[in-house]
């Protein structure tokens, strides 16, 4: 583990210790429903859980899971440009692959979980506060990922109804509009209704078609309908869906100019997820039991390049996935001494793909590859955590017993007829244990130790059923932390320290020619720690500040192919370090202001850490200003100011990457009711 930053870690935690004065008593690890924090404040404690709130004067086109990402220690993502089709989300060292795996870090929007990261929508208009938990999630939630979970939360409606209108202008020839609509809370029920859309020209230009790239629209909508018919129980209805007629993935080769690409073929990125989920909440007197039944639905239809090699590569993809989901959950009252949930869960899903690959020659297009896969999945699974409390000592524990059953089947026509199926049960049980104790006043020690995992599969490109199949990955973790607030409730302080040991860690990626696939490395490692912090000296004044590091490391692996040895190597995906440092300003006037530094360390997409196949360090400013009344409200932004020039993500096997967004700017209107 690299020292300095140890050290600074640990400085910092010793002067805010040092600071914070006043007793306060910190919130025991249990969950329930996730309560909107209406304070601009980033909230951290010191078991790995922060939440953000976006600011409502934050455009409409910067909300989005990669400008959540920035803002919370050791999260990251990296965006392929394509909607969220082979987007990578890491978490302290652990991710999903691009294609193939399941994900570590599991989303919920309300109550409704996803399944895979390559469905996770992009814009997060209506939304207002996303909450991440770091470490092992299977016993707080159904999908807790190995990882952490992140839950979006909707704006919850006040004692009034109310709405907005949003339009915006920018460069691109960038336009959005958005609308949200909330009903007043009453005691029989609430309606909350959004809805966005927003468009851009492309980023990147073709020259030899003298056309742009990358054109996206994105058309989002999200509603959550509450109805009270006694005091004692809630139904809720909640939905979601996003739509992408976009162009081409903004692939670029690598070393060449970022913007400009040259070929005789454009592409397209053609996706739509629709989601919903139905809510029945009972107070009983044995606690409140909940039951959720959800549903999504994600297809691809269809996804297509061109990418020039040499020699040049047409290819296809068309993608789909649907899943049923049931929870039901039972916990305790709220007043209750002992504080504890168990829950039961079911999961049904089936995705199908097919993909066709040609080179393109002088004399025509080349068929190298024609085949298609179907792989269905069922997950059951029975969770809970208990809480004790002895004087003001605390400690949780919890346990998952799970089981994924699978079935793969693949058919291929090119480079040859062939067929294979093949089906596999994944068991897992999830053990968690964490205590805390507030070692000073108002200063909260935690320490963790849990068991995540996440299942294994198979790789739907490559015809050698030999080489198809992956094993289940599984983490063991270990975490230290330290919360602390000042008596005035103005600064707040969480640092966190974690070590993990992982099995099988999944790797995904072109081994040789013709074959893209995971493989496990046998062993892996994973050190780091978070420092979050924010400080309101004033009404009108906040500021926050971020840092993480993370060394993820490949204890053993060897290539399949070349039988080389990566032992010792840095894990793809996961930048060394990440930082956030932003400021907002809101006079009593009706001015207002705010900016953001961000920056993220050298990341490998490969494991053998090959300099053309690493993103660089680089730091990127955002700003806004603007006047608000009551009645409406007026802005200008700019993002990456600096025109920072960097690869949001890479891929080895073509010899590609995509360019982080270059310098955008516009500006937006909002009329309130």
């Amino acid at each position: 583990m690299p020292m300095n930053p140890v050290c600074s870690l640990l400085s910092g935690l010793l002067v805010a210790t040092a600071v914070a004065h006043a007793q306060t008593a910190a919130e025991p690890p249990i969950r329930t429903d996730a309560v909107v924090v209406q304070e601009t404040l980033l909230s951290a404690d010191a078991s790995g859980t922060s939440q953000v709130r976006f600011d409502e004067t934050t455009p409409s086109v910067a909300r989005s899971i990669g400008g959540l990402t920035s803002r919370l220690a050791n999260l990251h993502i990296n965006s392929g440009g394509a909607a969220s089709y082979g987007d990578i989300l890491t978490l302290r060292g652990l991710s999903n692959t691009p294609y193939f795996s399941d994900p570590s870090v599991t989303l919920y929007f309300d109550d409704l979980p996803l399944g895979s990261t390559f469905a996770y929508p992009t814009a997060l208009f209506g939304f207002a506060s996303a909450t991440l938990e770091r470490g092992p999630q299977g016993t707080a939630f159904a999908r807790g990922g190995e990882a952490g979970t992140l839950k979006f939360t909707s704006a919850e409606p006040g004692t009034r109804a109310g709405g907005e209108l949003r339009t915006g202008l920018g460069n691109f020839h960038s336009r959005s509009a958005a609308v949200d609509v909330r009903s007043a809370r009453t005691d029989q029920g609430d309606v909350t209704v959004s809805a966005a859309v927003q468009q851009r020209d492309g980023y990147i230009t073709n020259t030899q078609l003298n056309r742009t790239v990358d054109d996206q629209l994105v058309s989002s909508a999200a509603a959550r309908f509450r109805i009270r018919p006694t005091t004692t129980s809630e139904l809720s209805l909640q939905l979601l869906a996003t739509r992408h007629r976009d162009g081409a993935q903004p692939l670029v080769p690598l070393g060449g100019p970022l913007f400009t690409v040259a070929r005789g073929r454009e592409g397209q990125t053609n996706s739509e997820f629709i989601g919903g989920a139905f809510k029945a909440a009972f107070d009983t007197q044995a606690g409140r039991l909940t039951a959720t039944t959800s549903h999504t639905q994600w297809t691809l239809r269809p996804f297509e390049n061109r990418l020039v090699l040499p020699p040049t590569l047409d290819s296809q993809v068309l993608q789909s996935q649907r899943i049923w989901n049931e929870e039901i959950r039972l916990t305790s009252a709220d007043k209750s001494p002992l504080r504890w949930h168990v829950a039961g869960w079911f999961s049904e899903g089936t995705t199908k793909g097919n993909v066709a690959r040609g080179l393109v020659l002088p004399f025509g297009t080349v068929p190298i590859e024609a085949s298609s896969f179907t792989l269905d999945s069922r997950t059951m699974a029975a969770f809970g955590e208990a809480q004790f409390a002895v004087d003001d000592f605390k400690v949780t524990t919890g346990l998952r017993v799970e089981r994924t059953e699978r079935e793969f089947d693949r058919r291929q026509t090119v480079p040859g007829p062939g067929r294979f199926s093949d089906s596999h049960n994944f068991d897992a049980l999830l053990p968690k244990l964490s205590a805390s104790y507030p070692v000073f006043a108002n200063t909260t020690l935690s320490a963790t130790v849990a068991v995540g995992a996440k299942p294994g599969g198979w790789s739907a490109y490559t015809g050698n059923a030999a080489l198809a199949g992956f094993g289940m990955e599984k983490v063991v973790t270990y975490e230290i932390g330290v919360d602390t607030t000042s008596a005035d409730k103005t600064f707040t302080f969480a640092s966190r320290l974690f070590a993990y040991t992982i099995r099988n860690y999944q790797i995904e990626r072109s081994f040789n020619a013709t074959d893209y696939l995971v493989v496990n490395a046998p062993r892996a490692r994973s050190v780091g720690g978070e420092v979050e912090a924010s400080w309101r000296p004033n009404p009108a004044w906040t500021f926050t500040g971020t840092f993480g590091f993370t060394d993820v490391s490949l204890r053993e692996f060897t290539d399949p192919f070349t039988k080389v040895s990566y032992k010792g190597q840095r894990a793809p995906y996961a930048p060394d370090y990440d930082w956030h440092l932003g400021a907002t300003y809101r006079a009593p006037s009706g001015w207002f202001a705010g900016a953001e530094l961000a920056g993220v360390g050298r990341t490998f997409f490969e494991e053998s850490n090959s300099t053309a196949f690493t993103s660089g360090r680089h730091q990127t400013a955002n700003a806004r200003v603007g006047y608000s009344t009551s009645r409406w409200r007026a802005s200008v932004y700019g993002e990456n100011l600096t025109n920072e020039r960097y690869y949001a993500a890479i891929i080895p096997g073509v010899g590609h990457g995509t360019p982080g967004a270059p310098r955008a700017y516009g500006f937006e209107v909002v009329w309130k009711w």
